[in-house]
C-alpha cells in the first residue's frame, strides 16, 4: 500500500460508485492503473464490498437501538453458540464482542417501539445464554460514518 492507494480508498469511500475513469481523471492517471490497483485491493481483502448506504427514516426503520448484552456462560462453545444465533438474527445490523461492562454490543433498527418488544420478547428472549440486556433507545443520529480512513 502506498499514498496513491490510501487516496484511492479515501475517494471509494465517499463515493463507491465512481468509476475507474473518473478516480483516473481526479488522481491525474489513466484508468488502467487505477483499476489494476482496486482489483489488487479487493485480491487482498482490503476492499470487502461496495454497499448502498440507505436513509432510514425515509425506508421507515427510523428507530435505532443499541443493545449492550452480557451472556452468563463464557465458556468457549457457549459463547459461540451465542454468537451464531444473534448473527443470524436479521434485525441485527451490527453486532461487536467488546470489553467493559457488557460483552456484546447489537445495533438494531425498527419502525415501531412495539417492533422492538416483539424483537426483544420473541427473538432474543430465545437465545439461553443471555445473562443480561441493556437498551438504548437513540434520541437522535449526530454523526454517521462508515469511513475508516481519514487521510
Amino acid at each position: 500500500m502506498d499514498a496513491l492507494d490510501y487516496k484511492i480508498l479515501e475517494i471509494l469511500q465517499e463515493d463507491a460508485a465512481i468509476t475507474a475513469k473518473e478516480l483516473a481523471e481526479k488522481l491525474s492517471l489513466t484508468s488502467t492503473p487505477i483499476y489494476e490497483r482496486i482489483k489488487k485491493m479487493k485480491q487482498q481483502g482490503i476492499i470487502r464490498q461496495y454497499v448502498a448506504l440507505l436513509d432510514a427514516d425515509l425506508l421507515g426503520k427510523s428507530i435505532l437501538v443499541f443493545m449492550n448484552i452480557t451472556i452468563k456462560d463464557h465458556q468457549a462453545a457457549k459463547r459461540e453458540l451465542f454468537v451464531s444465533q444473534m448473527s443470524q438474527l436479521k434485525a441485527v445490523s451490527e453486532f461487536y464482542y467488546t470489553s467493559g461492562s457488557y460483552d456484546f454490543l447489537a445495533k438494531v433498527r425498527f419502525a415501531t417501539i412495539r417492533e422492538f418488544r416483539d424483537f426483544l420478547v420473541n427473538e432474543v428472549a430465545a437465545i439461553e445464554n443471555i445473562g443480561d440486556i441493556e437498551s438504548q433507545i437513540v434520541l437522535e443520529e449526530i454523526k454517521y460514518s462508515t469511513r475508516v480512513l481519514s487521510v
